[in-house]
């Protein structure tokens, strides 16, 4: 494994690619965005879930467990993982590259950008089977998909990244970040 860091410009550039430039929270209305159930099927039922609760429950997940986003953009794959408690702090790792640094910004985790953009009222929001897209300016363009209530992958709208995502951090990728760190 290499010791140095990834420059900067390529974090720079996979936060572009990604579309997951963050801002501020706008204060908004629940109802701000359309309603619609769909159906998402689990071990022996069907229920009824609301893409949109669908995102407050990853994102809750996503706090309370930590997650990791496997990301294929422009060529490259990536492995963004963090692990809850104390500061925010992710490790950002480069698969070609063998290499991985810390990153500081919640928004580059898709269920994070996706809850966020609900909070804005500028957010378009499109609602599919088992999928919800949103566009917004200030985020980027993208498409969550739905299994058991919960975002399990994504996409961006132009194609430039698509992911999977699980609900656990990834510890390897967190101890290679504290070598490189420590």
């Amino acid at each position: 494994m290499k010791k140095s860091l990834i420059p900067l410009a390529l974090v720079a550039g996979f936060a572009l690619i990604a579309g997951l430039a963050g801002c501020a929270p706008a204060e908004v209305a629940v109802d701000a965005v359309p309603e619609a159930t769909t159906s998402a099927t689990a071990p022996a039922t069907a229920v009824e879930v609301n893409v949109l609760d669908a995102v407050e429950a990853s994102y809750q997940l996503w706090l309370s467990q930590g997650m990791t986003e496997e990301v294929d953009s422009s060529g490259d794959t990536y492995i963004l993982t963090y692990q809850p408690g104390g500061d925010f702090v992710a490790a950002l790792y480069n698969v070609e590259l063998e290499d991985v640094i810390p990153i500081e910004q919640p928004e580059l985790f898709t269920v994070y950008s996706a809850w966020m953009m609900l909070q804005d009222d500028e957010t378009v929001v499109v609602e599919g089977d088992n999928q919800l897209t949103l566009t917004n300016e200030g985020y980027g363009d993208f498409t969550v998909f739905i299994e058991n209530g919960i975002i399990v992958s994504g996409e961006a709208v132009n194609g430039s990244w698509t992911g999977v995502f699980r609900y656990e951090p990834d510890r390897a990728i967190l101890e290679l970040l504290d070598e490189a760190l420590g």
